[in-house]
């Protein structure tokens, strides 16, 4: 589906997906480098991700456009967050609230510039 917005074309890609296995020994902020995964070459300026816990207690935190604030996506299938990227990284920044556990990182979309 083509989006226009002051001259720039973006188009929806739907994804289907699980993209990564994460299970982090520390709680630090890492990246997963979104075109990598998803074979993508075009810029990718949003994904529509959710995780869901495979064992463990804690959350997984996604923040967009890599800033500060962060949401949880893991709230299990059927709940999804879109995630802004932030210019020119391809990449999305994630920290799990309690090291070692283990989550599945799954996209249902993502937006990129055509």
């Amino acid at each position: 589906m083509p989006l226009t917005t002051t001259g720039i074309k973006q188009m929806f890609v739907p994804y289907n997906g699980k993209i990564a296995d994460i299970k982090e020994a520390d709680t630090s902020k890492h990246t997963l480098n979104l075109a990598t995964v998803l074979g993508e070459t075009r810029e990718i300026i949003m994904a529509e991700l959710c995780a869901v816990r495979v064992s463990g207690t804690g959350e997984l935190r996604a923040y967009p456009n890599e800033g500060t604030e962060y949401v949880n996506l893991s709230f299990g299938y059927g709940r999804t967050w879109t995630i802004i990227i932030k210019d020119g990284t391809q990449r999305v920044q994630y920290a799990q609230s309690v090291a070692n556990d283990d989550f599945d990182l799954y996209c249902y979309g993502y937006v990129v510039e055509a």
